[in-house]
């Protein structure tokens, strides 16, 4: 039913120096999975790209799973829901192939979404316009911060203090949360990192300017996921496969406590710490971890605790280390957690952006 809908579509058209995450659940707990997208179609960058055939493919395995299709305002108003499991579906920088390939899809079907608009590019060429916003919410979608600028919230300019630095992101976010509220009916208080990147100091600030935010670090979000960078499973690129998504969106949060690094590295390769307060029929013999080149090193330290380490040095740039453990012994059925890693290149000075 859903391809015959869909079918003629396819025709042009403070300062904390340790994070602590906890994700306590039970081996029968259910969870949400909050999708990210970037552009929807095949004219664009490939590392950000979602194929419109994907993209279908990906509405039509949600349309027949029995998940719950729901906002992004309940999954953080309700993180403690168990059954079903709730899927919520969201859009980086509102290129404009989003409102061409992707929303009349979402509201064929009736389905809500979310869409992170840096506001100085709107009304610019090959971005949404202020009324195809308004549009999105009249079809019961959210509009969300993504900054003004779309900028590198860790990159300080020459001689910046830390104070003026967090200052700066501070005004960088609030000019856009204003030109939102000025523009449009009930934008959220959510915030989705550029570029993904984060670190204690931001998440601090996003925290005391009252925002929930989402980075781009994958897995699933349990009920006591932090609030400040919520979990997302990219799908552009090479992730954009119908398999790896039938099993991304059925994950659950990795029943860990973890205790990691700032995601800007000191040591090279990082470690991860993974504990695990209540081991009991926990499949822990079949916990990996898995960094840029395959598996890392993985360690047990104590009962219950367990240290993960690249075999190679992390290259320049961002990536991740991604720990999935079975849930039981049903095939494909994982817990799923992701830890960001940054590198800055060997003089100290930021990596360029592809």
């Amino acid at each position: 039913m859903l391809k015959l809908m869909l079918k003629p579509m396819l025709k042009p058209m403070s300062k904390i120096l340790i994070l602590t995450i906890s994700l306590i659940v039970s081996s029968t707990l259910k969870a949400a999975v909050i999708l990210q997208y970037h552009h929807i179609g095949s004219d664009s960058p490939a590392i950000t790209s979602t194929s419109i055939e994907a993209f279908e493919q990906h509405l039509e395995y949600l349309a027949s799973s029995g998940l719950e299709i729901v906002s992004l305002s309940e999954v953080v108003a309700h993180p403690e829901r168990q059954t079903p499991q709730r899927v919520a579906i969201t859009f980086d920088d509102a290129y404009d192939n989003i409102y061409l390939n992707a929303v009349p899809r979402l509201k064929a079907l009736g389905w809500p979404f979310t869409i992170f608009v840096s506001t100085e590019y709107i009304d610019r060429k090959g971005f949404f316009s202020w009324d195809q916003l308004r549009d999105v919410e009249a079809a019961g979608g959210l509009v969300a911060n993504h900054s003004h600028s779309h900028l590198h919230m860790l990159r300080k300019q020459k001689g910046e203090s830390n104070e003026a630095w967090l200052t700066r992101l501070r005004k960088d976010i609030e000019k856009a949360q204003s030109l939102l509220d000025k523009n449009l009916q009930n934008p959220p208080k959510y915030f989705a990192y550029p570029y993904g990147e984060y670190d204690t100091d931001i998440l601090e600030l996003i925290d005391d300017m009252g925002f929930t935010g989402f980075g781009q670090q994958s897995g699933a979000v349990g009920p006591l996921s932090l609030l400040t960078v919520l979990p997302r499973f990219p799908l552009s690129g090479a992730y954009e496969d119908l398999a790896t998504f039938m099993t991304k969106v059925h994950t659950r949060a990795l029943p860990v406590k973890v205790k990691p690094l700032s995601p800007m590295i000191s040591a090279n390769p990082p470690t991860l710490v993974l504990e695990f307060p209540e081991p009991a029929n926990l499949l822990l013999d079949r916990l990996a971890c898995y960094g840029p080149e395959g598996k890392t090193h993985l360690i047990s330290i104590a009962p219950g605790m367990f240290e993960a380490t690249n075999a190679t040095r992390l290259p320049i740039g961002r990536s991740r280390y991604n720990c999935t453990m079975p849930v039981g012994n049903k095939p494909g059925d994982f817990y799923w957690f992701s830890q960001l890693w940054i590198q800055k290149q060997p003089d100290g000075s930021w990596y360029p952006e592809l």
